[in-house]
């Protein structure tokens, strides 16, 4: 039986990998001030010693191996009343426990979403495929619509929280659609990230990640964007990260390496989409020499597909990868489609899945 969403919450924690922590997040419906417990230790949601209660998502970073240690976390808080200058009012604090089960061995269950666009329970069907065994849950950008609406955000954590209920690692990654409207400025406050970066790796037991971000599909001087963007300064400096990456080799003697970007970078679009041909042409060079990732995984064109080296989605050299474009959203007929991928010790095992 599914556990039910706790009063005052409007979805499950999420516990997202993002370097060497866990930033877990949780969506509430009141406001409230925020921390969780990892064995005897807390971890609060603070601003420089002041605990928060004007955001409704509440982020708290734990260390990675000791949650992986305890295998279960309590998520904390005191609902306000009134915070006045003085005296503060609020209720006595409620204690919610959560199992939690980090990714072991080679053989690794994951399920990739993207493009969800504010659809929830068609996600959630489509990726309830690997039921209790799902290992990690990988949410590749555009899960909200766009980001001119903050309630948009709680398709993230719905999501999440109906595959994983807080009991499983899941990562994430920025969509174009993300960048777009008022709160994509702020969209760092209501997501993981690397301390305000929304490029990083991750390292789950045996896999090794690289989350990387595009930014935008079309030059910055485009009219869609109104001046309002410099994707391309952005990219150059995520282009310095890669490098410094390489340089540090953490990568190596892991069993699974994965890159995961919502705009698939390794192969030219369509005008006005065609942009930064030089730039992704060193990305793919430096991290197919470099990195050698087992699999890519990408999103943004609303399809399914597996390409190998030398396919479709192969404009600059792919060597030993596979690319899985997994994401497919029909808003007509109300279903999505999304990416069901087993690591093993053999070939990728990868099942595209529809929502009943």
């Amino acid at each position: 039986m599914k556990r039910a969403v706790p009063e005052n919450l409007n979805a499950h924690p999420s516990v997202f990998a993002v370097e060497d922590r866990y930033e877990i997040i949780t969506p509430f419906g009141v406001s409230a001030v925020v921390w969780v417990k990892v064995g005897d230790k807390k971890y609060y949601d603070d601003s420089n010693g002041i605990l928060k209660s004007g955001n409704y998502v509440h982020k708290v970073a734990v260390p990675m191996c000791d949650l992986d240690k305890a295998g279960e976390y309590t998520l904390c808080y005191r609902k306000m009343i009134d915070r006045k200058p003085y005296f503060p009012e609020s209720e006595e604090p409620v204690e919610l426990s959560y199992k939690f089960k980090p990714v072991t061995g080679d053989r690794i269950n994951i399920y990739h979403i993207s493009d969800a666009h504010n659809f929830e329970e068609e996600p959630i069907s489509a990726g309830s495929y690997f039921g209790e065994a799902l290992d990690l849950l990988v949410l590749n950008g555009d899960i909200p619509n766009h980001s001119g609406d903050i309630a948009n955000f709680n398709s993230i954590y719905r999501i999440a929280s109906g595959l994983t209920e807080g009991t499983r690692p899941v990562v994430f990654s920025r969509g174009n659609h993300d960048t777009r409207g008022i709160y994509g400025e702020s969209f760092g406050e209501y997501t993981p990230n690397n301390h305000g970066v929304p490029y990083y790796t991750f390292t789950l037991g045996s896999l090794w990640g690289l989350v990387l971000d595009c930014g935008e599909d079309k030059t910055d001087d485009h009219a869609e964007y109104g001046y309002t963007t410099c994707f391309h300064e952005f990219r150059l400096r995520e282009t310095e990260f890669i490098k410094e990456v390489i340089e540090k080799r953490e990568y190596e003697g892991k069993k699974h390496k994965v890159v995961i970007c919502h705009v698939p970078f390794c192969y030219i679009q369509k005008p006005p989409f065609d942009i930064e041909q030089d730039l992704y042409r060193e990305w793919t060079r430096m991290i197919g020499e470099s990195i050698k990732p087992e699999i890519m995984l990408f999103g943004h064109t609303h399809r399914n597909g597996i390409f190998y080296p030398g396919g479709e989605l192969d404009s600059y050299g792919l060597q030993s990868s596979v690319a899985i474009v997994g994401g497919q959203p029909d808003f007509e007929k109300k279903t999505y489609e999304g990416c069901a991928i087993t690591l093993s010790e053999k070939e990728p095992e990868i099942v595209f899945t529809k929502n009943c």
